[in-house]
């Protein structure tokens, strides 16, 4: 029955979304939507609806009229509001921050217990490879692989896993 009802109703949610989306052009425009958005979403919201309907309280066009009404006034209010609460990303912006300089200070304590050579080795390591690494430090591959077993040590030994 619902089916029945929301298939008489749809060509008249269509045609008013239409006449008021024209309404709306500009603003839609703004928001980054355009008609067939606003379609789409009033006769999503008349499908959930339909089974409401009550045809002693009013005609069928008057109800998909409200309907189609108030979803565009919902969409186009939706897309107007600032929101109240700043997303999620700005939330963990800082922490991720945190993290991250928490992250690089127990690296930067670790390789300071570190010979020389092999904090360099681990400098180069963060940019090229152990052969590039190997040639812009002017030594050997196998040199550079010992240098990284010893600062693989050094992080394990601080708990890096």
């Amino acid at each position: 029955m619902s089916e029945d009802i929301f298939l008489e109703a749809s060509p008249l949610a269509r045609r008013a979304a239409r006449v008021r989306s024209a309404r709306a052009v500009g603003l839609l425009r703004t928001l980054g939507l355009d008609s067939e958005d606003l379609e789409q979403e009033a006769l999503i919201t008349l499908w959930r609806a339909v089974s409401r309907f009550d045809p002693d309280r009013a005609a069928l066009r008057t109800y998909v009229e409200r309907i189609v009404e108030s979803t565009v006034a919902s969409v186009l209010r939706r897309g107007c509001t600032q929101k109240r609460t700043p997303n999620a990303a700005s939330h963990s912006e800082p922490l991720h921050t945190l993290v991250s300089l928490e992250l690089r200070l127990d690296l930067d304590r670790i390789l300071n217990k570190l010979e020389a050579h092999d904090r360099r080795v681990a400098q180069l390591l963060a940019e090229y490879s152990p052969a590039e690494a190997a040639r812009i430090g002017r030594t050997s591959r196998p040199s550079i692989y010992r240098s990284i077993d010893r600062i693989r040590s050094a992080l394990l030994a601080a708990g890096f896993k």
